[in-house]
């Protein structure tokens, strides 16, 4: 076969021949035959060219034997196959999303493992024993997506749809696919929407911010002559609380949040956030959250994560508090209070609310809040487009 020029990881044409064994020896014959001889020029990923021969007796058996030693020998330095399941494309993923130079803000990591490990890799998963042969299917794929909306709701469907797809897209980088099934599977939403009682749209009113830090802080001293360990949790959840209720941080940036960052004689933190350009910020405290901030140095020291996981505060704070699981123990707390519409952004909605109507400009609101532009802020703000507007016509 003569030389012909290809990329790294490609392949030339597949040759089928016929042969039959005559004299001791296989020759070539123009049909008929003994056994189908099916071989392949490639390039490898060093540079380096090379030929794959295989034997079977039917030609569809001989070139599924030649794909698979293709698979092998051009899988690349992570030995992605065809053959590899879709779970451990999933793993390597993970793996490189956590890498510095990924991009990705950390809350995206926490949300794409998160959907990876809840949806695709969980126990009963359609998907989760398949190959990636197996998985190239998008028939297949959109069931899969069409039971994850239908028991979850739309966006943890849509969450589940952006990891598959990325997970294909590294199969096809690592040419143990072609290409992806993903661009032939559509949006895909439940059949009945998932009922909630939340709403986004609505911020506390001071009152009700105020009553939800009391009613934390009852339960963790309630909590306290108790059980330690329960405490421990509680008093977590409740200083967690306040500080969102204090800055309107989001969840990620608290959760990062370490002691180094923290001056309480001035009463001052630097939200280290990666979110947004303007994300990276220092926001004063309010005297009520530096003194629930200084009771929590008295209770867990003050080195490595503020707010740590709180059944892994003697690993010395550095353990971080999972997402999932910060999220859900405030949810908890917000529905017990009586505010189940609310979650943990409701506060940092609040506090946006709370500066606006006190009269503050648009752009040092942006700048408290870590937000890259004033549109964002001002999203926060809602519209009234049917409501009165005396007042502003009295100004024209």
């Amino acid at each position: 076969m003569a030389r012909i020029a290809l990329a790294p990881g490609e392949t030339g044409e597949v040759q089928i021949s016929r042969q039959a064994r005559v004299e001791g020896k296989w020759k070539t014959v123009p049909r008929g035959g003994d056994r189908v001889r099916a071989r392949i020029k490639y390039k490898d990923h060093s540079g380096t060219y090379g030929e794959i021969t295989a034997f079977a007796a039917t030609k569809k058996a001989a070139e599924a034997k030649l794909q698979r030693a293709i698979d092998e020998r051009l899988a690349g330095v992570d030995k992605l196959s065809a053959r590899t399941l879709l779970v451990e494309v999933g793993r390597l993923w993970l793996d490189e999303i956590q890498r510095p130079d990924s991009g990705l803000s950390a809350r995206s990591v926490d949300d794409y493992s998160r959907t990876f490990r809840r949806y695709v890799d969980a126990r009963g998963s359609s998907i989760r024993g398949l190959t990636l042969t197996e998985a190239d299917d998008p028939a297949r794929i959109t069931a899969f997506l069409r039971e994850v909306a239908d028991r979850h709701g739309d966006g943890s469907v849509k969450m589940t749809r952006s990891v598959l797809r990325h997970l294909f897209d590294l199969a096809v980088r690592y040419r143990a696919l072609k290409s992806s099934p993903m661009r032939d599977v559509k949006l895909v939403r439940a059949v009945k929407p998932k009922e909630t009682t939340r709403d986004t749209s609505r911020a506390f009113t001071r009152e009700e911010r105020d009553e939800v830090v009391r009613f934390a802080y009852k339960l963790a001293e309630e909590a306290e002559s108790r059980n330690p360990r329960t405490a421990r949790k509680a008093y977590a959840v409740a200083d967690l609380v306040s500080f969102l209720a204090a800055t309107g941080c989001r969840i990620e940036e608290a959760r990062s949040l370490r002691w180094v960052d923290v001056d309480l004689e001035s009463g001052s933190v630097i939200v280290r956030g990666t979110k947004t350009d303007g994300s990276y910020r220092q926001i004063n405290l309010t005297s009520w959250v530096a003194e629930r901030l200084q009771a929590r140095a008295e209770r867990v020291g003050t080195t490595g994560l503020v707010f740590a996981a709180p059944a892994k505060l003697h690993d010395g704070n550095e353990t971080k508090w999972d997402q999932s699981n910060s999220a859900n123990a405030i949810n908890d707390l917000l529905r017990a209070a009586g505010f189940p519409w609310a979650t943990s952004h409701t506060f940092r909605h609040s506090i946006i609310t709370h500066l606006h109507e006190s009269g503050v400009p648009l752009h040092k609101i942006s700048d408290w809040a870590g937000h890259a532009d004033v549109q964002t802020t001002a999203r926060y703000l809602g519209r009234d487009l049917k409501g009165d507007k005396s007042g502003l016509a009295a100004l024209l």
